[in-house]
């Protein structure tokens, strides 16, 4: 059940990555999910109609899904940078988008062989991430998505990049005067978001499914919203928030399977941990001012 859970937060890490790089730059990116779904769909593209060793196509169908997830939201930087657009405008609008193209691909030039079903052909075994617990769905992707989250807590705290780039967040006309290219930095962080979320579509595609489908993402990118909030917008917070993401989704499974419950259940803790979340800073400074007064 642990191995599950892991599994099912695995994707929801990787989307709740991609929001903090860009929310510490002071970016609002509701586009992981189509960023999840431009990487899986540049992944499965390499993956099925390329030849080569496992280890090749799966290092190559990996960094395909990097690009892609990039270059998709460097479509939203570029909106909001030159055209002026919303941030969360530009990148919820992207999602649509990139479900639409999944769609087309699924349904034409990427359909299986046999065409009887809207999916690809399935990865070559070869290329699949190789599975860490025998007997489980535990794959190297989790791993992954572990160190990326301790790679992006120890940049933003102990590079000069880091700083950068949490200063152009905090105060972009202060950083300005202290010399940071404000918007420069901004279109990095958008670029690594989309990385991110485009490495989750690939490791999730690689890993778990081994296909890619309508509706392939059930909505991984804005759960992944919700990981970073209940993580208390820390990268390590995420982690952990992932991993108990994971286990409701199971659990409920599990409840529903043996004892009917709905399966909107798992919706509904989700949403009572991320109130929660919520709730958690204004009770802190309640008792903050309960204890001045004392």
């Amino acid at each position: 059940m642990i191995a599950e859970a892991l599994v099912k937060g695995s994707p929801l890490l990787f989307c709740a990555i991609s929001f903090l790089v860009a929310w510490k730059a002071g970016i609002v990116n509701v586009g992981a999910e189509g960023q999840f779904l431009a990487g899986a769909l540049a992944a499965a593209a390499v993956a099925t109609r390329r030849t080569g060793s496992g280890p090749a196509l799966a290092a190559a169908a990996i960094a395909a899904g990097i690009v892609a997830g990039a270059a998709w939201a460097g479509i939203a930087a570029w909106l909001v940078r030159r055209r002026g657009v919303l941030d969360v405008l530009a990148t919820i609008l992207l999602n649509f988008v990139a479900a639409g193209l999944v769609s087309v691909a699924v349904h034409g030039f990427l359909q299986e062989r046999t065409r009887t079903f809207p999916q690809t052909d399935a990865v070559p075994e070869a290329a699949r991430l190789p599975v860490l617990l025998p007997g489980t769905r535990l794959h190297a992707g989790i791993a992954i998505a572990v160190v990326l989250a301790a790679a992006l807590a120890f940049f933003l705290r102990r590079t000069k990049n880091g700083f950068r780039l949490l200063a152009a967040g905090a105060g972009p006309r202060a950083a300005e005067f202290a010399g940071i290219d404000v918007p420069a930095v901004r279109t990095f962080a958008f670029l690594a978001a989309g990385a991110a979320a485009g490495l989750g579509g690939a490791v999730e595609l690689l890993g778990v499914t081994g296909r890619l489908f309508d509706s392939f993402s059930p909505g991984y990118g804005y759960l992944g919203l919700a990981v970073a909030v209940v993580g208390q917008l820390s990268p390590l917070g995420a982690a952990a928030a992932a991993a108990v993401f994971g286990f409701v989704n199971v659990f409920c499974s599990l409840l529903q399977r043996r004892a009917g419950i709905s399966a909107a259940s798992a919706l509904v803790i989700e949403g009572g941990l991320v109130l929660a979340a919520l709730a958690i800073p204004g009770i802190r400074r309640r008792a903050r001012r309960t204890e001045a007064s004392a």
